[in-house]
């Protein structure tokens, strides 16, 4: 998911970035590595303490149905009746800077793909409305019915991430992203289908597929068979870029001389 957002928030690091007066490229990637390192290790030191307190909490709580349950148990256990103040307090500030990251570069990206559309502050106000609309079903059906998007999505994200910073490897050839990409995205498809809440795949018998998949694919099981197919993709792409760079070669060349 950090993944995900840091793909749509990097437009708003920039601008800010812009704003304060840096214009030059070099310059400006420089900033927004140190801004994202920084953010990072924070992030990493976060995560870490949180999977501690959660792995320390099952020494006391049974295990509950998400992670928003755990927090407010641990919350209670160690400061009593106002730990549900300061954990609402805490999760407010967290999730509302995201949220308005979020808010802001999804309405300006809208705004770009379309010009004739609605304006900025009308996808504004859409985008707020659509969330508190879906905040209202539960973090429980939230979970359910995002995960699979988020199983589809995570894999392209990583793998496009990783592809533009080696891109000077194979100097950002569109046949390698292309493969690459198209294989990733067929594979996180599956992965998609795998997801989907029980109820849902039983309804559209898609059980049998899923099974045959995780049974078939390297490391599908554990929501990983997407890498293989990666992999694969970069190579494919690696040899039809060589090849078509060695047809034009050739092609560039006199006749006494192919």
């Amino acid at each position: 998911m950090d993944a995900l957002a840091g793909l749509a928030f990097g437009i708003v690091v920039v601008d800010v970035i812009r704003s304060l007066g840096v214009q030059e490229p070099r310059e400006i990637a420089k900033n927004t590595i140190v801004a994202g390192v920084f953010s990072s290790l924070l992030m990493g030191l976060i995560y870490v303490l949180v999977m501690v307190v959660g792995a320390q909490s099952r020494g006391t709580f049974p295990i509950a149905d998400n992670g928003g349950e755990v927090l407010a148990q641990v919350a209670e256990y160690y400061f009593g009746s106002i730990g549900a103040v300061l954990l609402a307090v805490t999760v407010t500030i967290a999730c509302l800077k995201t949220a308005v990251g979020l808010i802001i570069s999804c309405s300006e990206a809208f705004e770009k793909l379309f010009p004739r559309g609605p304006s900025y502050p009308l996808w504004t106000i859409l985008f707020c409305t659509f969330s508190f609309a879906i905040a209202n079903f539960g973090l429980d059906t939230i979970i359910a019915y995002s995960m699979p998007v988020l199983m589809f999505l995570y894999p392209l994200a990583i793998v496009l991430i990783l592809l533009t910073l080696c891109g000077s490897f194979f100097h950002n050839g569109r046949d390698v992203l292309r493969w690459t990409i198209g294989f990733t995205a067929a594979a996180a498809l599956f992965d998609f289908l795998g997801a989907l809440p029980e109820g849902v795949r039983a309804i559209f018998h898609m059980n049998g597929i899923v099974s045959w998949v995780e049974h078939w694919l390297p490391l599908a099981s554990i929501g990983f068979g997407w890498v293989c197919p990666a992999i694969a993709g970069l190579l494919i792409g690696l040899a039809v870029s060589h090849l078509k760079q060695a047809r034009n070669t050739v092609d560039g060349l006199p006749a006494d001389k192919r």
